[in-house]
Order: structure tokens, then sequence, then C-alpha cells
């Protein structure tokens, strides 16, 4: 017999949706994420790849590498040989000066469902490459559900009558030079 915690209730816990009738079903829509940013943004917009489980290994690989060069040509800074010997070597000790706040820019892999064991397979790789850190961090993202009518009006379309939000677990990875 299971041990129930003192102070707490079956209610209190997580609330199941009802039960649907025999004559619906669901049907699951798209999860829904951000527009997907331009690899040479500035370090102010986060730089997300969303895996899925159809995905290369090595187009993510190739994907996250453009991003992490993106990074570390900005924090560099512009460099100019029109000045001179000494304004160049200026910039590339304000380039190096500089290069400690700017390099934490972190590119996201995101995750959910099968393609999550990618993700770590991608993860393990990367924790393998000299100067690059790897964090990793579980999370859920909402997902809407449509429940529909299993039969179908007289056009052939199917009847959406409500929505429903689940959770289902989320995997990031973040991977930033060091």
């Amino acid at each position: 017999m299971a041990k129930e915690v003192p102070g707490k209730s079956k209610e209190q816990g997580h609330k199941k949706l009802p039960k649907l009738p025999s004559n619906q079903k669901i049907q699951k829509r798209p999860l829904l994420h951000a527009p997907i940013t331009a690899p040479r943004r500035g370090a102010s917009s986060q730089k997300v790849v969303y895996i899925s489980a159809r995905s290369s290994f090595i187009a993510i690989v190739k994907r996250v590498r453009k991003f992490l060069s993106d990074v570390e040509n900005r924090a560099a800074g512009p460099l100019s040989i029109s000045g001179g010997d000494k304004k160049l070597l200026r910039g590339i000790e304000a380039g190096v000066r500089n290069k400690s706040n700017t390099r934490y820019e972190e590119v996201v892999m995101k995750a959910t469902g099968k393609a999550i064991e990618k993700l770590l397979r991608l993860a393990i790789w990367w924790q393998e490459q000299n100067g690059i850190v790897v964090r990793i961090r579980t999370g859920s993202v909402g997902a809407v559900d449509d429940v529909v009518d299993k039969g179908t009006d007289g056009e052939g379309q199917e009847l959406v009558e409500e929505s429903r939000v689940r959770r289902t677990s989320c995997l990031e990875v973040g991977v930033s030079l060091g």
C-alpha cells in the first residue's frame, strides 16, 4: 500500500484532463517556436537551433559551428589596416580585453520527444571538442491539441470543437566558446 505524504491530498496533485467521448479524438498541432534568427545578428538575440528526429547530425553541427564562428568574429571586433600598425595593435588589444564579455554568447539547441536522443548525442560530441562549454537544461513546452469529431461534416471537413493545452518535456543544450 502506498504511503501518503502528510498534509497533501490526491486532489492537490496533477489534475488530469477529462476523458473524451467515444465520438471524439485528439489531433496534435505542431509545436510553436520563435522564428530562427540570422547567424550574424548581434549578441542581444538568442541563437536557437531546433532539432527534429529526422535532422542530420552533420547539418546541425555545421549550423552550430557557423553561429559560433560569428560569435568569435564579433568578439574580435572590426580591424582595419588603414590606420597603420599602432591602430591595428590597439584594435587587437581591445578585442582581447572585450573577448571575455562577448564570447559568452550561447547557441541553444532544443529538442522534444524522439529528438531528445539525437540532442544528447550532439551534446556528448560537443563536450569532446576543445574550447567548448556545454550546458544542459530541462524544461517543458506547452503544446496545443484540438479535440475533433471522428466523423466529418457534409463537406468532408473535420469540425474543431475545442482546444487543449498539454505540457511536453523539452531538452536544451547550450553551446558556447570556452
